[in-house]
């Protein structure tokens, strides 16, 4: 009996392995994610960049840049008179079809081809981007580019064609945990301006994307030191950020500080203009 019982008992023991449930170690990707077009999988495209400046010899003591998502920065600067434009263009972009493969005609191929170029043309868009002057302010405001070899491309220009008398302005959104407003980089060792000195430095883990970190990489590639990179708090998927209504607030009243503009008519316009579109609190709108 003992026998038999031992072997009943392995064959249950046997049994219940085999029936034993794995865990999923699988996870799913949450709805909200978006997945990869499969445009990613080839390199992306070098966009080509003209800058063209009215009067090529006109002189500015600041040069400002700002990412789209914190336009209103620029739109309230005093005096704005259009002085240029930059191009950002991909001549290069579209497949045509060789002599050959239009000598052999075939509809499937060139369905596929005007398929694949209206495609590209969507996600690669030509983008004319307007260039400001403003009481001494050359300010540009960049819109976002799903391929971020056009920041660094288009930071190259900027650097090597704008020539500002004084100082590098540049402007960044951020998700600071540090209850702060705003925030600056240590690029310029300048303290010239009081306000500027009392804002406190960025510190890690914190950073900067687009087309400002591209830009502070270029000037510190030549050395320059003549920068003024203010961070604002803001939070949101990286190119639509939103930014804190106090911090657009404070670096207006920084800017004011710098650029010879009034400053108390700036910011109050600015403020108004922010509590209007965003209202008194527009931070934690993502859950």
């Amino acid at each position: 009996m003992l026998v038999c019982t031992n072997i009943l008992l392995n064959h249950w023991v046997a049994v219940l392995t085999c029936l034993k449930i794995k865990p999923i170690t699988e996870t799913r990707t949450p709805r909200h994610t978006l997945d990869d077009e499969d445009s990613n999988a080839k390199p992306n495209p070098i966009p080509e960049v003209r800058i063209s400046l009215n009067d090529t010899g006109a002189t500015y003591d600041y040069v400002l840049i700002a990412p789209q998502t914190i336009s209103l920065i620029q739109d309230q600067l005093p005096n704005k008179l259009n002085v240029g434009t930059i191009t950002v263009d991909y001549p290069n972009l579209i497949k045509e079809l060789s002599k050959e493969e239009q000598n052999d005609y075939d509809e499937d191929e060139q369905l596929y081809v005007a398929l694949e170029n209206e495609a590209l043309k969507n996600r690669f868009k030509k983008e004319e981007i307007s260039v400001y002057l403003s009481n001494g302010v050359l300010s540009i405001v960049v819109p976002h580019f799903a391929n971020t070899i056009t920041y660094n491309v288009l930071a190259r220009q900027l650097v090597q064609q704008l020539k500002p008398l004084k100082s590098w302005i540049l402007l960044a959104p951020s998700n600071l945990n540090n209850n702060q407003s705003i925030n600056k980089l240590l690029l310029d060792t300048g303290t010239a301006f009081s306000v500027l000195s009392q804002v406190p430095v960025l510190r890690p883990p914190h950073s900067i994307t687009g087309i400002t970190a591209a830009v502070v990489s270029q000037l510190n590639l030549i050395g320059a030191t003549n920068v003024i990179t203010l961070v604002l708090n803001s939070e949101g998927h990286l190119g639509y950020e939103k930014s804190d209504n106090d911090s657009i607030v404070h670096t207006a009243y920084v800017l004011g500080d710098i650029i010879p503009i009034d400053k108390e008519q700036y910011v109050k316009n600015l403020s108004a203009r922010v509590r209007k579109f965003n209202g008194y609190s527009n931070l934690g709108i993502y859950i």
